[in-house]
């Protein structure tokens, strides 16, 4: 299956007549791909963020299960991941190997959305727990469909490595935007309509709406992006049209991504990233609502505030990943975070809201710093295995990656509605708001302060083994004898 580096040096006889200086991508081009995270984004931030609390204070479903029911529709999601990659991998369409996914994916995510926020009112028991399940399901496999081609596409669309920072720019930059929308728009948009179920459904079909919107745009703007197809496994290529991957079975993929030692501690680090984001994201409504006394409103104040400066600061960010690398830039952005995170144990009712907003202001900050050394490595990690392999198996890397992040998100919410029943948190089933124990407001604290700074520091030691540096990218292309080739779309 692997080819040699001679194969790889006879296939660049053919392409050493065109300029190999990779060329910058159009800014329409990287806004055009960068909206799929808008689209995507908006969907997993908006059930990220207040999901939980829907089923648990408007649904009546249990903490734990409810978090269970969430943990295992994502562990069905990690699953199917890899499968997605090797269909992506292999799809043959006048529309390329990635492209008619985006399609799909962004109509099932926006049914998905609804059907989320839209729960039967009345039904219980068996009933109830049935349809959350079907609905979890089906947001799962929409989510994927998306997701896993989507991420494909920048190991193709150029190989230089500053300019993959510039492009995964553009995509923190739109994940910042849906958080707006998640974070603002969404509980402004439940208040408005009424707070409660109607509230919740209401909000559920404008947003619904938005990420058709931005998912379509996406699709229509990257119909000029460069791809890759392989014709055989043996010799690489930007092969002809209507060639497909070499398909290979699962326990060869396993191979193939145990293989890739940088990959395999990004996504290990990942991981634990993950785990922090989950147990923040999932738990922070409760924090407001439950440990700050305060609404929605404050919620929403709060992901503006962060959202401006993770925009105003992504620049800063791009220059220190060319003066230093993205390792060192990630280990910086997420050490800090971690000590961040912990001044949530400190914070109360008592507290002025003021440095409630400045704490966002900071984690805009070094959130957008980590979220970007940790994704810009993603594509040069892909790169490795086709440099040492000769395959062009770019979805497959990209299904194992979303299959880590479906997994961290499903242990932690899991762990968290399972640690906040332990604790003894109060469910409802009308959105009335419950008195807690005082154990379930430490257990709320600790979800949204301690975990997510072990977890980060946990993510930090991890990235410091990943030695997939610049230098090294370029040796191991000089050493089978050819850079890949850009400016011209391909299919």
């Amino acid at each position: 299956m692997a080819s040699s580096a001679p194969a790889l040096a006879a296939d660049s006889a053919v392409h050493d007549s065109r300029d190999a200086v990779p060329a910058r991508l159009s800014v329409s081009l990287a806004i055009g791909w960068g909206l799929g995270s808008l689209a995507i984004g908006i969907l997993f931030n908006t059930t990220g963020m207040l999901l939980l609390r829907y089923l648990t204070d408007y649904v009546g479903l249990a903490a734990g299960l409810a978090g269970l029911l969430i943990a295992v529709s994502k562990i069905y999601d990690a699953l199917t991941d890899p499968l997605m990659g090797w269909i992506s991998d292999n799809t043959r369409s006048r529309l390329g190997r990635r492209r008619p996914w985006l399609l799909a994916g962004t109509l099932l995510c926006g049914l998905a959305l609804v059907a989320l926020f839209n729960v039967p009112a009345g039904w219980s028991g068996a009933a109830l727990v049935a349809w959350v399940v079907v609905v979890l399901i089906f947001y799962a496999t929409a989510y994927t469909v998306f997701t896993v081609p989507y991420m494909a596409m920048p190991a193709e669309m150029t190989t230089d490595y500053h300019e993959r920072s510039r492009l995964i720019a553009f995509r923190v930059a739109f994940i910042g935007a849906a958080q707006l929308v998640a974070g603002y728009a969404a509980p402004m948009l439940i208040l408005a309509f009424g707070d409660g179920r109607r509230g919740h459904s209401r909000m559920s079909v404008v947003l619904a709406a938005a990420l058709v919107v931005f998912g379509l745009a996406c699709f229509w703007m990257t119909r000029t992006a460069r791809a890759t197809t392989v014709g055989n496994s043996t010799g690489v290529g930007l092969a002809s049209p209507g060639t497909a991957a070499a398909r290979i079975g699962f326990g060869e993929q396993l191979r193939a991504v145990a293989g890739n030692r940088p990959f395999l501690i990004l996504i290990l680090s990942k991981l634990a990233l993950l785990l922090a984001i989950a147990s923040f994201g999932a738990t922070f409504a409760y924090f407001v609502v439950h440990v700050l006394k305060a609404t929605y409103a404050l919620l929403g104040t709060f992901t503006v505030v962060s959202t401006i400066t993770m925009f105003a600061s992504l620049p800063l960010w791009l220059r220190l990943i060319k003066l230093t690398d993205k390792r060192r830039t990630f280990m910086l952005a997420a050490t800090a975070y971690a000590l961040l995170s912990f001044s949530w144990l400190l914070a109360g009712p008592a507290e002025p809201s003021v440095w409630v907003l400045v704490r966002a202001g900071v984690m805009g900050v070094l959130g957008c710093g980590t979220l970007l050394s940790g994704q810009a490595l993603l594509p040069d990690a892909i790169e490795y295995d086709y440099l040492r392999h000769g395959e062009r198996r770019e979805a497959l890397f990209a299904g194992f990656f979303a299959m880590v992040e479906k997994l961290a998100s499903a242990i932690g919410l899991a762990l968290t509605g399972g640690f906040l029943g332990a604790m003894g948190y109060l469910s409802s089933s009308d959105g009335a708001l419950v008195s807690q124990p005082a154990s379930a407001l430490l257990g709320i604290s600790i979800a949204v302060g301690a975990l997510p700074a072990v977890m980060l520091l946990i993510s930090c030691a991890l990235i410091w083994f990943y030695d997939l540096t610049e230098q090294r990218l370029v040796e191991l292309r000089s050493a089978v004898g050819r850079a890949d080739p850009e400016g011209v779309p391909v299919r």
